[in-house]
């Protein structure tokens, strides 16, 4: 699957984000059925009419949460469509939904699943000029082609997994390190925000030795391992959960190179380069892998259910 354009990070992003990641958290705040739905607007009506579709949506009261365009391969497009693999118009579908990009929404109000599906009309264009000729459907069809232009997931549990399947989300655990949260921490939180990533747990916490050794134990026997633990021990950090697409990665992106010195040069915008102070009190920490990710948050935050991490997004919005 080929990422050609994420929303740009910042935070409306985030903000937008809170709301896909946790609908909960806005049911709390607006008392409405807060869901998520996936819509997608297929290669023929997003080359020629993209803006105005985009509008229509958010004029009708969904928040875009995320936005991915893509293009699929065939295997991906026979993956998602499996269901109508023996329907006469597979083919054709298959060969329309790979001819160019198309572009993935992940859509948030009250009531998304249906409210969309609603807005959408008939599945056959037919269907949908004939009995609703006000619908998305029949106002945004292309001449050209026989296909509706536009998809919406057909239930909240159907949704989910086609969100899923679109924007796969990750957590990672970093970490505020002892000095850096002493001096920058309120810097570091905005960074983090306006990175996109949501903030799915938080605290303060105080290492031991004892505690230290182990979540570092990765290192122990090398050089620095002592002079690490007792670093990690001497104060508070603030040990976090980041939730977002490739968490791991982009995480480590942004801290940039373990060496403030090189990370000056080579990445000079990255936390690392701005926040740290020597290779010792180099700011931040965040997990190599997505193993190592689950290994450090379970042995912070006890045992961790990835899909239920949305109890609060700690994010000062």
């Amino acid at each position: 699957m080929l990422n050609l354009c994420d929303i740009q990070d910042s935070t409306e992003e985030a903000s937008r984000q809170l709301a896909f990641f946790f609908p909960d958290f806005s049911k709390k705040r607006t008392g409405q059925n807060v869901e998520k739905t996936l819509a997608l607007i297929r290669p023929s009506l997003l080359k020629e009419r993209r803006n105005s579709i985009l509008q229509r949506i958010k004029d009708d009261g969904f928040t875009i949460a995320m936005q991915k365009e893509i293009v699929l391969t065939e295997d991906e497009a026979r993956q998602f469509y499996k269901e109508h693999e023996n329907e006469d118009f597979f083919p054709t579908l298959l060969q329309h939904m790979t001819s160019g990009p198309t572009l993935a929404l992940a859509l948030v109000r009250e009531n998304a699943v249906q409210h969309w599906r609603d807005l959408l009309g008939p599945k056959t264009l037919e269907e949908a000029k004939e009995k609703s000729p006000a619908s998305l459907r029949a106002e945004y069809a292309v001449d050209t082609m026989p296909l509706n232009q536009l998809h919406g997931s057909s239930s909240a549990d159907t949704a989910q997994k086609e969100l899923e399947f679109f924007f796969h989300v990750e957590h990672t655990l970093a970490v505020i390190k002892p000095t850096a949260l002493k001096e920058h921490k309120d810097d570091i939180l905005e960074r983090v925000k306006n990175a996109g990533f949501i903030i799915s747990q938080m605290k303060e916490t105080n290492l031991n030795r004892e505690m230290a050794a182990k979540f570092y134990k990765a290192h122990e026997g090398k050089p620095f391992f002592d002079q690490l633990v007792d670093y990690m021990s001497e104060g508070p950090s603030m040990v976090m959960i980041l939730s977002k697409e490739n968490a791991v990665e982009e995480w480590r992106q942004l801290m940039g190179p373990t060496d403030p010195e090189l990370a000056k040069e080579s990445s000079p915008n990255s936390l690392r380069a701005q926040f740290a102070q020597d290779i010792l009190r180099n700011a931040v920490h965040g997990s190599s892998n997505k193993e190592h990710a689950l290994q450090s948050m379970e042995y912070i935050f006890g045992e961790i259910d990835v899909n239920s991490l949305s109890t609060a997004a700690k994010l000062d919005l």
